[in-house]
This record gives structure tokens, sequence and C-alpha cells, in this order.
């Protein structure tokens, strides 16, 4: 990877979803905008985006299946990372922390305010 790409693990469930929602339930999960639009900017940008998630390889077709739908920017896939309540790591990221970061409010829907860029546009605050 070159200096100015980073290399980005994005957890599935309750990240690139939206909601407590699991794999396991009966209802398919809603996405979260705001982290999907934020994952396809990374990855127009020239970032490698690699989902990372807790479930077991035999829920990769559905996986792909609402990425796809969704519309989500991808280069890999990894399942089994391990099933924890808390994840401690020294790269560790809170969703919503990128997301305010690069300008993106947070609540999971793409404003009107919010960019395709992900800037937050400053001309709408006036």
């Amino acid at each position: 990877m070159s200096d100015d790409h980073d290399r980005i693990a994005v957890d599935f469930d309750n990240t690139l979803s939206a909601g407590e929602r699991g794999y396991v339930d009966e209802e398919p999960e809603e996405p979260d905008e705001e982290m999907v639009q934020w994952v396809n900017e990374r990855y127009a940008e020239g970032d490698t985006i690699i989902v990372w998630t807790a479930r077991p390889w035999e829920a990769a077709a559905r996986t792909v299946a609402r990425l796809t739908e969704w519309g989500v920017d991808w280069h890999g896939i990894r399942m089994e990372k391990g099933n924890a309540d808390v994840y401690v790591d020294d790269k560790g990221a809170v969703p919503s922390e990128e997301l305010l970061e690069d300008g993106y409010d947070g609540d999971g829907e793409v404003d009107g305010d919010e960019q395709k860029d992900g800037r937050h546009d400053d001309a709408s605050d006036s």
C-alpha cells in the first residue's frame, strides 16, 4: 500500500447495518446509509475496504448479497473474526467518530447537507 492510502476493515453488523438486528434474525438488515456512503468515498479515494465480520462462513452469501443490494464498494470480505462483547484494538475506531470527522452527523441517514464527498455543506448553515 502506498503511504497515502489506508487498508480499512469495516464491521458489518451495527456498523454497515443499522440497529441491533443481526444475521440470525428473519427480517433483513437495514443499511446505515452514512456509513455506506463513507465507505464508498474511502474506496473511491483509493483506500482498500475489507468487510470483516464475526458472522460465520455460512452467512457469507447473505452478507455479500446485502453489500451488493446496498451498493457498498469493497475489495474483500473476512468472516469469523471471533465473537466478543468488546474488542480492544490499538487501531480501533468508533464508527460515529469516523463519520463526524468527515462531516457527517452520525444519525445513519444521508442528509441534504452531507455532500457526496462526505464534506459538510457550510452554505446550508447560513
